[in-house]
C-alpha cells in the first residue's frame, strides 16, 4: 500500500518520541516551552517576508486576523495598523496573557481563546486572514488542521516553519548527554507535499528568520532551555554551561514560509 504525504509526515514526527526510561525520569516535560521565549520586547521585525506576505492579503480587507498557536503575538502584531482586530488561539493561558498584554499595549481591539486546534476552530471566529508561525512540527495530523485554518480564512493562511524539525539543533547534545540518535525529519519539503497533496495550491519562498526574542538567547535562559529539552535535572545545570560554550547552538537562519487561498466565504 503506498503511502501518502500525510502518512510521512505523520511517522517522521512519530520518530521523535523519546525512550520511556528517559521521559519518565523527565523533571518536566521536554515538550514544553518557555513562555517568555514568545514575549513581544523590542527584537520584535515588523518587516519580515511572512509579515510581507500577510499584509498583501489585508489589504482591502475588515483587518481581522487570527494567529493559531499566537504565543505572545509575535507573528500578528507586526501587522498593525493594516491589522485592526487580533483573534489568538493557544493552548497555554500564559501565552494567552502575553499575547493580550502586547495587543493591549498597541492599542488593537483583541480576543483571546484557549484550546487545541482544530478542536477549538467550531469556537472561534472567521478572519480575513490567518497566521500560524512554528507550529506545524507540533501537528501528527497535519490534513485537519491545515483545513481548519483553510476554512477561517476569507484572504488567505500565512505559515512560517523552520527547514527542519526545530528540535534538530540538539541533535548533537543528545548524543553527548544521553548517547541517543535523533532524526532529522520531516522537513518544510514534507510539509509542503503534505498541502499539495490536499490540493491548496501553496506558495512557498525562503527567507530570513525573524528575530529571537531576548529572552530566548539569555545564557542562563539557554542552560534551562537545554535542562528542559534533554530531560536533564538542575544538577547538570553546569555540565550544560560548559557544553554551551563549546558547543554553541546553530539555530536555522533561514525558514520558509508558506501561503495559500482561504475558503471561507464572505
Amino acid at each position: 500500500m503506498t503511502s501518502t504525504a500525510a502518512d510521512r509526515w505523520r511517522h517522521a514526527l512519530g520518530d521523535w518520541a523519546l525512550p520511556p526510561e528517559i521521559l519518565d525520569q523527565a523533571p518536566v516535560s521536554p515538550w514544553s516551552h518557555d513562555p517568555s521565549s514568545f514575549v513581544v520586547d523590542d527584537t520584535l521585525e515588523r518587516d519580515t517576508a511572512a509579515s510581507q506576505m500577510a499584509l498583501v492579503l489585508l489589504e482591502g480587507s475588515d483587518g481581522v486576523v487570527l494567529d493559531v498557536g499566537c504565543g505572545g503575538g509575535r507573528a500578528s502584531l507586526p501587522l498593525l495598523p493594516t491589522a485592526r482586530e487580533l483573534v489568538g488561539v493557544d493552548e497555554s493561558p500564559v501565552m494567552l496573557e502575553q499575547f493580550a498584554a502586547a495587543a493591549e499595549g498597541a492599542g488593537v481591539a483583541h480576543r483571546e481563546i484557549r484550546g487545541r486546534w482544530p478542536e477549538i476552530a467550531s469556537s472561534t471566529p472567521i478572519a480575513d486572514v490567518v497566521v500560524c508561525h512554528h507550529v506545524f512540527y507540533n501537528v501528527a495530523d497535519l490534513v485537519p488542521f491545515a483545513t481548519a485554518l483553510t476554512e477561517h480564512a476569507h484572504r488567505g493562511v500565512v505559515v512560517v516553519l523552520p527547514p527542519r524539525h526545530p528540535l534538530s539543533p540538539w541533535n548533537e547534545a543528545w548524543r553527548h548527554f544521553w548517547d541517543l540518535e535523533r532524526p532529522e525529519g520531516p522537513t518544510a519539503d514534507d510539509a509542503l507535499d503534505v498541502l499539495v497533496e490536499m490540493g491548496l495550491e501553496p506558495r512557498r519562498i525562503d527567507a530570513p528568520r525573524g528575530a529571537l526574542a531576548r529572552s530566548a538567547t539569555d545564557p542562563t535562559a539557554m542552560v534551562a532551555s537545554v535542562r528542559r529539552r534533554l530531560c536533564l535535572h538542575e544538577t547538570r545545570d553546569r555540565e550544560i554551561a560548559a557544553y554551551l560554550a563549546n558547543h554553541p547552538p546553530r539555530f536555522f537562519d533561514e525558514v520558509a514560509v508558506l501561503s495559500w487561498s482561504g475558503t471561507a466565504p464572505r
